[in-house]
């Protein structure tokens, strides 16, 4: 999805935190070539759209899960109390738990398995060949912006 198609329903936390980064006031962590790989939105809990590239070169994408709803026979989301897990073939590829109701902190992540270069190591995001920790950004839609949208 891209900032200009956004789900109607979708309300994002006042402050998103990764890796000892800070999106505050935003809508999303990465975009990649314009589509925003994950959304996470607040809700009962926090609220999870997860698209990924139909193709190589990154020009059409596709949605796996929908508001925490997976829309693939391998993709799995689980939700316990304020934290969604989704799991593909078994794995946690994404964690999310919310702190209150205007913060959330993303505690695992690992696109890789969907061809998308954006994981959690050491302590640190890493984008591509990237690696971010201690950042705080305010008022930026997107916090990293990678490719031509």
């Amino acid at each position: 999805m891209k900032l200009d198609s956004l789900p109607i329903d979708f309300r994002p936390y006042k402050q998103l935190e990764i890796a000892t980064n800070k999106l505050i006031d935003g809508v999303a962590l990465v975009s990649v070539n314009g589509f925003i790989p994950v959304l996470i939105g607040r809700g009962e809990t926090p609220e999870i759209w997860v698209t990924i590239p139909a193709d190589q070169q990154g020009k059409e994408w596709r949605p796996i899960v929908s508001k925490n709803s997976s829309l693939l026979d391998v993709i799995t989301v689980i939700a316990l109390g304020k934290k969604i897990e989704v799991a593909f073939a078994d794995e946690i590829v994404l964690e999310v738990k919310e702190i209150s109701g205007e913060n959330a902190e993303i505690t695992k992540c690992n696109l890789r398995p969907f061809g998308i270069n954006v994981f959690l190591e050491d302590n640190c995001l890493k984008v591509m060949t990237n690696r971010y920790s201690g950042n705080t950004i305010t008022e930026a839609e997107i916090f990293i912006d990678v490719g031509k949208g």
